[in-house]
């Protein structure tokens, strides 16, 4: 017994020793959980406790170990957690969110597995200052790509305040490289108060057995600028032909025949930011402009206020609304959940680790 403890323990010096010449790993996460009311729907109103409005929960694992000359390795796993009830997100899978290996350098990093396309990194970190939480932006605005396998993402060293992104994800059909192919990049430019992006993703409809569904295509251009008193955004997106814009609830939540999504749509987002000390005040407004023949455009109009106990652990209460037209279904929803109905009031507790 003393002689395996003895190894252990020697084993054990030896990992710290390899972490201490220039590897690391780290467990990082969120917990998120309140309380949601949904009104507007059919069925009624619902008060749930709710995982994950503001900010989904999750868990994962991140580590680089140096290789000398610049040159890193790096990996990220992580996985959406449904609080309220202990199970995971993205279809019950244990990694949904991210399962990443690459390499970095001075020209740049490369990645490939399951990630966020580069449109949606732009929609989150650059347009929405609710980075798609509480009343989020993608309840209006739901581009074809948000998460990406199979793909190999390509992001760029800043010269002079702009980068740039580029992803390929495979379809992996057998006989169609085409059929489900997906292209995605951006621009990006960052100095002093501004931040700017313009992003786009093209996905191929073709499965291994259909051809001829054409293209998903979506463009967005997307702002931020610190004013004296608050952060002011605005975004615009573009999206046009099958899949590009799917609806946020593929549910009959209003009654009727279920949603049909639009194939050639107009998103405009603007949105401010305010501080006040240890709360901050989010104000705003997405409107959904559908150009086909259904002309069915949404409003969606909303405050959240956040109140942080410290740089980890925070309160936040929300309320949204949309206005359907002309038989629209927009649902409003959250990080977690598409929602119930038109309006949605949440109260939640986020802490991260």
């Amino acid at each position: 017994m003393k002689a395996k403890l003895s190894l252990l323990c020697a084993a054990l010096a030896c990992s710290g020793a390899a972490l201490a010449q220039g590897s690391s790993v780290a467990l990082y996460g969120v917990m998120d959980v309140g309380i949601s009311v949904d009104q507007g729907g059919a069925a009624g109103s619902a008060t749930r406790v709710t995982s994950g409005m503001a900010t989904q929960s999750r868990w994962g694992f991140r580590g680089a170990e140096e290789l000398g000359g610049g040159l890193a390795a790096f990996f990220v796993i992580e996985g959406g957690i449904h609080a309220d009830k202990g199970d995971s997100t993205q279809n019950n899978t244990l990694f949904g969110r991210t399962s990443i290996v690459g390499l970095r350098g001075k020209f740049g990093a490369v990645s490939v597995g399951l990630q966020d396309t580069p449109l949606f990194t732009v929609l989150n970190v650059v347009a929405d200052p609710l980075r798609n939480g509480v009343i989020r932006s993608n309840n209006l605005m739901a581009p074809a790509g948000f998460r990406a396998a199979n793909s190999v993402l390509y992001r760029s060293p800043v010269f002079d305040g702009f980068s740039t992104a580029l992803m390929l994800a495979a379809g992996e059909a057998p006989g169609n490289a085409a059929a489900g192919r997906a292209l995605g990049g951006s621009l990006d430019f960052s100095r002093g108060p501004l931040n700017a992006s313009i992003a786009f993703h093209r996905k191929n409809n073709d499965s291994a057995t259909v051809s001829g569904r054409g293209l998903a295509r979506n463009l967005l251009l997307a702002a931020n600028y610190q004013f004296a008193a608050f952060r002011g955004h605005a975004a615009y997106e573009v999206n046009r032909g099958p899949n590009s814009a799917p609806i946020n609830n593929g549910a009959a939540v209003f009654g009727g025949a279920p949603p049909v999504p639009s194939t050639d749509s107009r998103d405009l987002l603007l949105a401010a930011s305010i501080p006040l000390g240890a709360s901050t005040v989010v104000l705003t407004c997405v409107h959904a402009d559908d150009r086909t023949v259904h002309d069915q455009d949404a409003t969606q109009l909303g405050v959240a206020y956040m109140y942080a106990f410290s740089k980890r652990t925070d309160v936040y209460t929300s309320y949204g609304g949309i206005r359907n037209r002309n038989g629209a279904v927009y649902t409003e929803g959250n990080s977690e959940e598409p929602g119930l109905g038109n309006r949605q009031f949440a109260l939640g507790l986020r802490h991260r680790f």
